[in-house]
């Protein structure tokens, strides 16, 4: 086929991929879009027939453009391609893919969801070169991998107000030529490094003019890759095995005649090979892939730009680089550049006795972001699926992910639009006294002046059941929150508590955060955690309809196939890693018995039923529930979020709900 091109931006690397295409058999090149129409007038001067459109959405809505390049500076790859993709553009984005991890997140999971194409343009790895060389290595031509040297830098005559050092244009080396030796020292190891530990130098502009970086592998493989803007070095690769070495010149550019080094046993070898052009083999896989209806390329998948991201951000932390849009002030919109809208989607609301907001059904669990921009994306996501109920708690990141919170909802506008729900008075502060000190810090933190909701964390059975609620109400009536509960709390504790508030005049609970998931705990996750899932608690539940907001509402994993890989392990004693998921004993621990491997099961073969996975069965299992119930999730990936999403579209019945608690011996007719 013929893929007709568009070029999104005009500056030099915007030429060389418009020249590569002119010069392929594969591609056309049809249109270029600028800020501004003299500007792409004056770039469709250089090629025949060439449309020129002054603005990006302009070239974006061509009809006769196949696929975009976009060459934008750094902050715009996620905006332009995002909204490119949404017109159902296939995009080639200039490396690298995005500022951060969490825009390329973004930006992937946006290509996942359109079903259309997505490629990070690292040309290198679309060239002959690069892949003779990864077959060298693969078929063990220098034995064990055991070191590598990767450098690209070169020296620029420092001016502020270039690209190269402009910190809101995420200048740089890391981000401009670092990403290539990251890049490659991670395609030939084949895995991700464990650890990411760098130096460098931060000019005036707060950009890095140098900087290195050592990435441990596992097997004790270790790269050392070396950039600069302001230091020239020999941009090179070397590969050191346990029985030779191998060593390239020029890996980057990629000369059409071509060679490198093989060192074997003190004998040199030259590897040799013609190609074409570095960027016209780039521009000949995107038509490949395309003409075969693929949505990523094998020589730079999704995957492969989302850790290369990972560890980019992992370098400029090292080193102490942040970007000014990275700050929270300046995360006004989201990465689709577009101010925060909610979409038509299938969440679910409900009320909340004391709470005059529609309450969804879905909570968002806001305990693991790793950072504000990875928060941010992850929240705006959420919300613009219809989410607007967002739980955390006092201890969560040392305060921190209360932070995230209150500088995304500040940042949106969205106090009024929104459902916070917080959480004090943990073990072993949790008594009293603690809570209004803590309430008001955990107020600061998210900049409000009250909570929607507020749990207490953990129970303390040494204090009166009174104490608690005489509390709660002080800081109720101060309107430090509308309405309260427990979290954690035996069924017996709350009873009594209720009572009290009843024989008292005063305002109970009104929630419970206890687990609750169709496969049952077996034991606590941690120290004081309690269930809700016997009988006797979803007796009372129902009969008093009282709100239960679950944690770990999908068992933390367990209907997914990584259950299946733990409980292979444990049979075949085979050792696995599973890098930062380090709860494979605790999934054991706590969800492993007969009874919850028959429930999951039941839901694996209901879920072939219905056309959804086993983890969407497992979460509308929770939502059917014959009381109100609002389950926690805690999606680490936006991937995660969409895939609970997809639980709101099941709709099970009665009868499947009690056959996947084997309360019922046989699986009721769909």
């Amino acid at each position: 086929m013929t893929t007709r091109w568009g070029i999104l931006a005009t500056g030099r690397i915007a030429k060389t991929l418009a020249d590569a295409v002119s010069a392929s058999e594969t591609g056309e090149l049809v249109a270029v879009g600028s800020r501004s129409l003299a500007s792409a007038e004056e770039f469709a001067r250089n090629y025949e027939e060439l449309t020129a459109h002054g603005s990006y959405q302009d070239l974006i809505d061509d009809p006769d453009v196949d696929a975009l390049y976009v060459a934008t500076p750094h902050p715009q790859h996620a905006e332009w391609t995002i909204k490119a993709l949404e017109a159902g553009k296939a995009v080639l984005c200039e490396k690298p893919m995005a500022v951060n991890h969490p825009q390329v997140m973004a930006m992937v999971q946006k290509a996942s969801d359109t079903e259309t194409f997505l490629m990070e343009a690292f040309m290198y790895r679309t060239h002959p070169q690069t892949q003779r060389l990864i077959e060298l290595l693969r078929d063990g031509a220098i034995g064990e991998i055991r070191h590598i040297q990767a450098s690209f830098g070169f020296h620029t005559p420092f001016n502020a107000k270039h690209r190269l050092f402009a910190n809101d244009l995420a200048g740089g080396g890391i981000m401009d030529v670092g990403c290539y030796p990251v890049s490659m020292a991670r395609l030939i190891v084949g895995e991700e490094p464990e650890q990411v530990s760098g130096h460098g130098r931060l000019g005036e502009t707060r950009t890095d003019a140098f900087a290195s970086a050592l990435l441990h592998f596992p097997r004790g493989i270790a790269a050392q890759v070396t950039t600069g803007v302001q230091l020239g070095l020999n941009n090179s690769v070397s590969v050191f095995g346990s029985s030779g070495h191998i060593h390239i010149d020029h890996p980057w550019l990629c000369p059409t005649e071509w060679s490198f080094d093989l060192i074997q046993g003190g004998q040199r070898q030259t590897i040799t090979g013609s190609a074409k052009p570095p960027y016209i083999h780039e521009v000949d896989e995107v038509d490949r892939c395309l003409s075969l209806s693929l949505t990523e390329s094998k020589t730079m998948d999704w995957r492969d730009s989302l850790a290369n991201a990972r560890v980019l951000d992992a370098w400029r932390h090292a080193i102490g680089l942040e970007f000014d849009q990275e700050k929270p002030d300046r995360q006004v919109n989201p990465v689709h550049g577009r101010p925060l809208q909610a979409e038509s989607s299938n969440m679910s609301y409900d009320q909340l006795d004391g709470i005059d907001k529609p309450v969804s059904r879905l909570v968002m669990g806001c305990d693991n972001q790793p950072n504000l921009a990875h928060a941010f994306v992850m929240f705006d996501h959420f919300f613009e699926a219809g989410g607007n109920t967002f739980d955390t708690a006092y201890i969560y990141g040392g305060g921190a992910m209360e932070r995230f919170l209150g500088h995304w909802i500040d940042n949106r506008g969205l106090r009024d639009d929104v459902v916070v729900i917080g959480k004090g008075a943990h073990t072993p502060l949790n008594d009293p006294e603690h809570v209004p000190a803590q309430l008001n810090e955990s107020l600061e933190r998210l900049q409000t002046d009250h909570l929607d909701l507020y749990f207490l964390h953990r129970d303390n059975p040494n204090v009166e059941v009174g104490e608690w609620i005489e509390v709660l109400n002080r800081e109720r009536d101060a309107g430090h929150f509308r309405a309260f509960g427990a979290s954690n709390w035996s069924l017996a504790r709350i009873q009594a508590a209720n009572d009290y508030a009843a024989q008292h005049g005063l305002q109970g609970f009104v929630a419970v955060s206890n687990n609750f998931s169709l496969a049952q705990m077996i034991d606590p996750v941690w120290p004081g955690c309690v269930a809700a899932s016997d009988p006797a608690f979803a007796t009372y539940l129902e009969s008093h309809q009282l709100a239960l907001f679950p944690w770990s509402s999908q068992a933390r994993g367990f209907f997914t196939g990584r259950a299946d890989t733990v409980r292979l392990q444990l049979a075949s004693d085979i050792d696995t890693n599973f890098g930062n998921q380090p709860s494979d004993a605790e999934m054991q621990r706590c969800w492993f018995s007969d009874d919850n491997w028959k429930r999951r099961d039941r839901a694996v073969e209901l879920a072939a039923a219905h056309g959804v996975e086993p983890i969407n069965i497992a979460l509308a299992y929770v939502l059917k529930q014959p009381f109100p119930c609002f389950p926690l999730i805690g999606p680490r990936q936006l991937s995660e979020t969409r895939s609970s999403l997809g639980a709101l579209s099941v709709k099970l019945s009665g009868d499947e709900r009690r056959w996947l608690n084997l309360e019922v011996p046989t699986r009721p007719a769909s």
